[in-house]
């Protein structure tokens, strides 16, 4: 039987749906899977591609993964097919299925509440099973559906212990698709590396699952509370070296190896010490870590440098203690972070912190205090700034629908990278650029009139000059970091970064130009 995963999001390294389709292929089934980033589902020809490539590929079912900011879309795709193939289920599946069931349950036939390998296989062995009726189902564990107009949700199978009994995906996907030109093309390098991030030289891998910590704002809180427990699970060091040995057989043009786990360094120093040895000897290619600061010491990241890590994202979140332990209830608080930062900075390793912004619970003292703590922060380092979206399932989420729901906004389009333009928020980018003396002062006009005319023409200015001169200056000595110090490496990369860079923010520039000069 052939199945079908499509999967609406704007990149194409979608870790999750790639353990679905590499699930249904070990099952047996002659899986695909179709990206769709930026489709416009208004476009007919785009709409006739894909009745066709649906119509070739004949699947018993169709699988679409979700987040929040896809819900729409799959809204719209899901009528379209169901308009046009009346016979063929359709399931849903991914964090937003999984909070928000009551929602999308009225526009799929099915959804896949939590972790989808198991049930996915599940699905795929009814529906084969039962090709003219539907009965076998809906006893399937991880299911939810409508009975009699009622939500009916069923166990969920058991948090997985053993990742190693899940399939590895490849770089690549086998039987992979895009939408391109609103044409739909087998997915090859050269598509692959457009629709990636850093210019398609990574490859994202995870090694583990869950959080130690429920963060108010992060969907793990909710996952946590899914399946009662907090434990964080490892694959094997032997697996984990399988799927990246494979990955640079097939491709030797990786250059970096993403580990994007919640907290990579949340694991016993055996596992660490192994993974490094084991990593240094049979890959030895640059590495990234997502890590928590309270996990940071020197001997751990002196271990991971020594096998190859060369960018760390930490999250500092805010400056604010009050924020950090009130609102959003951190374990690491900002001491803890400048920790971890300053060994990153002793260690010469390049790193990349985030930040959330846009927060209704933050007063301007919260504000400048994260200000003033990225301005302790050594320099240089990448600045990630987030505005605050309130996700249902989140603890957040729950307090601001009983306290300012006015602020909520709607998290089915509201895109974290879109920040809100306000002056504070310019102020926050430009601390890790500009000197103390500077941000003091833009600190001062900022306390002295929050909306004054001087300070937004003085946060244009800056803007321009931070985003076309002194950014690009300050990311210079991290990418030759990234590269263990070599300049050659460092200057054949520099045009495909600066061709990503200034595309990324011309758009910006124009939009925060308007907003600043416009009103006068």
């Amino acid at each position: 039987m052939h199945t079908l995963l499509i999967t609406l999001q704007s990149r194409n390294a979608v870790i999750g749906a790639k353990y679905l389709h590499y699930s249904l292929l070990n099952a047996g089934y002659d899986s695909h899977i179709l990206y769709l980033p930026f489709v416009n589902l208004r476009n007919k020809k785009t709409l006739k591609s894909i009745k066709e490539f649906v119509s070739e590929i004949s699947p018993g079912f169709i699988g679409i993964s979700l987040m929040s900011i896809d819900y729409y879309k799959a809204r719209d795709l899901t009528k379209y097919i169901k308009n046009n193939f009346k016979s063929i289920p359709i399931i849903w599946g991914g964090i937003h299925p999984t909070v928000m069931p009551e929602q999308c349950v009225k526009h799929a036939d099915y959804l896949c509440i939590g972790e989808g390998e198991r049930t996915i296989v599940d699905f795929a062995n009814a529906v084969n099973t039962n090709k003219s009726n539907r009965t076998g189902i809906k006893d399937i564990k991880g299911l939810c559906y409508l009975k009699d107009d009622k939500i009916k949700r069923n166990p969920l199978y058991s948090v997985n212990i053993d990742l190693d009994t899940i399939p590895c995906y490849e770089y690549i996907p086998v039987n992979s698709f895009i939408c391109h030109k609103k044409n739909i093309i087998a997915l090859n390098k050269k598509l692959y590396t457009k629709y990636s991030y850093n210019t398609g030289s990574s490859y994202s891998v995870m090694s583990s699952r869950g959080c130690p910590f429920i963060c108010t704002f992060c969907c793990n809180n909710f996952y946590s509370k899914l399946y009662k427990t907090k434990k964080v699970r490892h694959r094997s060091v032997q697996n984990i070296i399988s799927e990246l040995k494979k990955a640079i057989t097939d491709h030797h043009d990786i250059k970096y190896f993403n580990f994007e786990d919640d907290s990579f360094l949340s694991c016993s120093i055996e596992y660490l010490k192994q993974f490094c040895e084991e990593y240094k000897a049979k890959i030895n290619i640059p590495f990234i870590v997502h890590a928590i600061p309270l996990y940071i010491t020197k001997d751990k990241l002196k271990m991971l440098k020594d096998a190859g890590l060369v960018w760390i994202n930490l999250g500092l979140e805010s400056g604010s203690s009050r924020t950090l332990k009130e609102i959003y209830k951190r374990h690491t608080l900002k001491d803890d972070f400048l920790k971890a930062a300053n060994i990153v900075k002793q260690l010469n390793l390049s790193g990349f912190y985030d930040v959330i912004v846009d927060n209704p619970f933050e007063d301007d003292e919260d504000r400048i205090e994260t200000v003033k703590t990225l301005m302790q922060v050594p320099k240089p380092f990448i600045p990630r700034i987030f505005s605050l979206i309130f996700y249902p399932g989140t603890e957040l989420f729950e307090r601001a629908k009983k306290e300012c729901p006015e602020k909520i906004g709607s998290y089915l389009s509201g895109r974290f990278h879109t920040l809100k333009l306000k002056n504070i928020n310019n102020i926050t980018r430009f601390a890790p650029f500009l000197n103390k003396k500077y941000m003091d002062k833009l600190i001062y006009l900022y306390k002295k009139n929050p909306n004054g005319n001087k300070l937004k023409i003085i946060l244009l200015i800056i803007k321009l000059w931070v985003v076309i001169i002194l950014q690009p200056i300050y990311y210079l000595p991290l990418v030759r970091q990234s590269y263990n110090g070599s300049y050659i490496k460092t200057i054949k990369i520099l045009p495909k970064l600066f061709v990503q860079y200034f595309a990324k923010h011309t758009y910006f520039l124009f939009k925060i130009t308007v907003h600043n000069v416009w009103p006068f």
